[in-house]
């Protein structure tokens, strides 16, 4: 059987876990890689195997040696990159969010259904071992309705002032609560009808991001579940990980607690205090498989394209977490309810 033929768009953090999994997978082959920064491109192209690098996307996607592409350029780029790939019949696997306006994700998801090839968005929390296990315990009905609930996925100011050049051209909404609504819509099996959102402004701007600090939103399902939602970048860089990640249900008949923000297992104070690594997103494998959540939602993308598995998200699912996380912008920018039909 020939092999599916990959491109990897954006050689940052994610996209070197993109290119890993395609180059360990025995049904892939990474044919390119493509960065703006061609240092870049042609240093991932030598770590992983790739055939080609590229700095024009274009270009790769214009390719008759390649089948389909995975993006994973900043929040905010997605748009184009998708639509010319769609629009050349390509097999899409996007990073989330899938665009930042309502009227860009409209657009993919029409180009979506009328390309031959297939749109997948990696929300990976859905492969997440915690966060499944809370789905199956909500839908088997363990604690009842889900009555309320809490959501926090925050960082501290590592993310947004070190670690994301382009920081100031999103927000920790868009980086976190993408995932955060997705990990709820999924949890739940509902829809957000309703939100309601505040946002404060100066932590970040003072060091020279201009973006919000944070935004802390409630979510109205349509079925009664009300969630209170929190996307910080401020939290202090002495927390042990980077990232702060909790999600609790209160239900007709029980509670459900889940923290999915490390793997507290494996713990090690060294200079600056105690860190905790990760074990559970990333796990070392064999030289012909991967392991983790993190690789694992990667991997489902060819399972739909190799086997027609099902997406673990469509394009339907992006714009739904895009029309959500807009709605939560609009209520911060007037300060009202905000209804999503």
């Amino acid at each position: 059987m020939s092999r599916l033929r990959m491109g990897v768009i954006g050689a940052g953090l994610w996209g070197g876990n993109h290119a890993h999994t395609f180059n360990v997978l025995p049904e892939t082959e990474l044919v390119g890689v493509c960065d703006l920064d061609e240092g870049r491109a042609l240093k991932m192209k030598e770590t992983y195997g790739a055939t080609r690098a590229f700095t024009d996307y274009q270009k790769l996607i214009s390719s008759d040696q390649i089948d389909a592409i995975s993006v994973a350029t900043p929040d905010f780029t997605h748009t184009p990159i998708i639509l010319a790939a769609l629009k050349a019949d390509k097999h899409v696997l996007s990073e989330k969010p899938l665009a930042t306006t309502v009227s860009e994700a409209e657009e993919i998801a029409a180009a979506a259904a009328i390309s031959k090839g297939k749109l997948m968005i990696d929300f990976h929390n859905r492969v997440n071992p915690i966060l499944a296990q809370v789905r199956d315990m909500i839908q088997d009905g363990q604690i009842g309705l889900a009555k309320h609930g809490t959501a926090r996925l925050s960082n501290t100011t590592f993310v947004p002032f070190e670690m994301l050049s382009w920081a100031a051209k999103s927000s920790a909404l868009w980086f976190l609560g993408s995932h955060l609504v997705d990990v709820l819509r999924f949890i739940l099996a509902d829809e957000v009808v309703r939100v309601y959102s505040v946002a404060r402004s100066g932590t970040l701007s003072a060091g020279g991001v201009d973006t919000k600090d944070f935004h802390a939103s409630i979510l109205e399902f349509s079925k009664g579940t009300v969630v209170t939602m929190e996307n910080s970048w401020i939290l202090s860089r002495d927390n042990p990980s980077l990232v702060d990640f909790k999600v609790e249900f209160v239900g007709e008949k029980g509670q459900i607690q889940a923290d999915p923000t490390h793997s507290g297992g494996l713990r090690r104070i060294v200079d600056g205090g105690l860190k905790y690594n990760d074990y559970i997103g990333i796990t070392p494998t064999g030289a012909t498989r991967i392991g983790g959540f993190v690789l694992e939602s990667i991997a489902r993308f060819v399972d739909s394209v190799v086997r027609d598995a099902p997406l673990l998200a469509d394009a339907q699912d992006g714009l739904a977490n895009t029309k959500i996380l807009a709605a939560i912008e609009e209520s911060v920018a007037t300060g009202k309810a905000v209804n999503i039909g």
